[in-house]
């Protein structure tokens, strides 16, 4: 058991940490509460602290004051640090004096003991190491250390052979027999994000890569799992020897189960055949891109054996004719209906790969900006919101994220045609640039571009809705500025120009002259 203490000048503060943590369960005897850092040193003097939790703001003497002075005086403890603001030199400064963990207010409970759980097995590392001085002790006590990095070796390496295998067994003291054959269990993580963000990486992948050793291969120390990063995703690749494949599928239905408990992540799983040591690298390569291109085991458990790689590529997926016939009566529901059936079909064909998705995913974007081409509207720009440029990314992540990908791009063309059809709110929206930028320099492609239209077909739907040129109205605003300008008197003519939008002032005058019928200095005397 280890002793913490909490230092934060924010006495409601400190109480809520002291409250909201159930200490004896991760493995803390005592806890004291410090306000300041004098008081904290007083602490330090009298009892054995193992952990401190420090708020950096506090007067006179801060958190990262406490933590120099803990290393200057060489007390061997860890130190978690807690502050109101993302400070890049805050954070540079703990890091120098190897702070623990660095965590921003408000105070997050779930994410703090996640923290503390990674720095008590820290602290239970370092009492192994302190006890074991000998090399060769140190060895045998951590095997599970020298173990998880051979895997890692020779699930990196496809050329090392069994002498070469069997030399570093040797070398790290290991009991593996090579003779024998090896299953692996590839999982790959998806839409973690949010879970990253709320307990922070590092933590997250701690208590992941826990789960797979404790609930894979029986064993609260790892060693036989190894932690990947593939391009932008977290893989696990958990080595056990050959065995039930009824068995193994139960455990990875465990892991799906205790994951959905903590995190919203998605878990896909592939479980190998059995292979000899020296496969196990090409092995690896091979789940790898049986995950990536069979879309239609995205969150699902199976095995290596359940699928194959497309042996053709498809040129065409879908019936565009019948796309486009639905597009044309807006029968979202019918084109949906349509595109599940071809999903289905390709499923059960086996033919429902990486390929084939990114195929589909092309043939509805022609199908969709064709359609919108039609009306005028600009599709780059009404589906360049984050929300449109994130949906559209993970559209090929699997065939639910295809279909509600689809659903939303057919749903925001069919409420914006519908919007152009009307024509009076887009009218609305001109008129209310106009007012809200007239001392700019607007053109006619700007303000097309703030309602998704084409330039030729926004100034054709604006004169045939009001009667009037695009230019035409943009000078009748600038005047009506001018004529409130004028009349206030506060500004000279040449002022009054170039603040509603004229570069030139002879311009302004024949505009205004025009539009008024006296020039703007007659108007002014009047």
């Amino acid at each position: 058991m280890f002793n913490l203490l909490i230092v934060d000048d924010d006495i409601p503060t400190a109480e809520v940490i002291h409250t909201s943590i159930k200490w004896n369960s991760i493995g803390i005897d005592e806890v004291y509460i410090a306000y300041d850092a004098e008081n904290a040193k007083k602490l330090f003097a009298a009892h054995k602290i193992d952990i401190v939790i420090s708020d950096i703001e506090m007067p006179q003497e801060t958190g990262l004051d406490l933590l120099k002075w803990i290393r200057k005086e060489e007390i061997d403890c860890e130190v978690l640090l807690l502050t109101c603001h993302e400070n890049f030199d805050y954070a540079t400064y703990a890091i120098s004096y190897e702070a623990a963990a660095y965590l921003t207010k408000p105070f997050n409970a779930e994410a703090m003991e996640l923290n503390l759980q990674k720095i008590i097995a820290k602290l239970k590392t370092k009492i192994s190491l302190k006890k074991a001085s000998n090399l060769g002790v140190w060895m045998e006590k951590n095997q599970h250390h020298m173990k998880a990095e051979f895997w890692r070796i020779i699930l990196e390496d496809s050329l090392l052979d069994n002498s070469m295998i069997q030399k570093e067994i040797t070398d790290r003291h290991l009991d593996i027999d090579v003779t024998k054959k090896f299953c692996l269990i590839y999982t790959k993580l998806s839409n973690n994000e949010a879970d990253m963000e709320r307990y922070g990486k590092s933590v997250y992948e701690f208590i992941m890569e826990g789960f797979h050793s404790e609930i894979l291969t029986d064993k609260i120390e790892n060693e036989d799992v190894v932690k990947l990063h593939i391009e932008d995703a977290l893989c696990f690749v958990t080595i056990r020897e050959a065995g039930e494949k009824n068995e193994m599928e139960a455990c990875c239905e465990r892991l799906n189960e205790t994951c959905k408990g903590y995190f919203v992540s998605t878990i896909s799983c592939c479980i190998s055949a059995p292979y000899a040591i020296t496969e196990l690298a090409a092995v690896k390569d091979k789940l790898n891109s049986l995950l990536d291109v069979n879309v239609n085991n995205y969150g699902k458990i199976f095995h290596e054996s359940d699928v194959e790689f497309p042996r053709e590529s498809a040129k065409q997926v879908l019936d565009l004719e019948r796309i486009l016939k639905g597009m044309e009566r807006k029968d979202k529901a019918e084109i949906l209906y349509y595109l599940k059936q071809v999903i289905s079909e390709l499923t059960i064909c086996k033919k429902l790969n990486k390929h084939t998705l990114y195929i589909l995913k092309q043939e509805i974007i022609q199908v969709v900006y064709a359609e919108l081409l039609k009306h005028g509207i600009q599709a780059t720009k009404l589906f360049y919101d984050e929300l449109s440029r994130r949906m559209t990314d993970k559209a090929m992540d699997s065939t639910v994220d295809m279909i509600r990908w689809i659903n939303y791009l057919l749903e925001k063309t069919f409420e914006y045609e519908e919007e152009v059809v009307k024509a009076v709110t887009l009218v609305d929206k001109i008129n209310e640039y106009i007012a809200g930028h007239f001392s700019e320099d607007i053109s006619r492609n700007e303000i097309a571009g703030q309602v998704y239209l084409t330039p030729e077909y926004m100034a054709k739907l604006y004169k045939k809705k009001t009667g009037k040129n695009l230019k035409d109205m943009i000078n009748e605003y600038r005047i009506e500025k001018a004529k409130e300008y004028l009349k206030v008197g506060e500004k000279n003519i040449s002022d009054i120009a170039e603040a509603v939008g004229f570069d030139n002032f002879s311009y302004f005058s024949t505009v205004f002259k025009k539009i008024v019928g006296v020039s703007p200095k007659e108007f002014k005397n009047i």
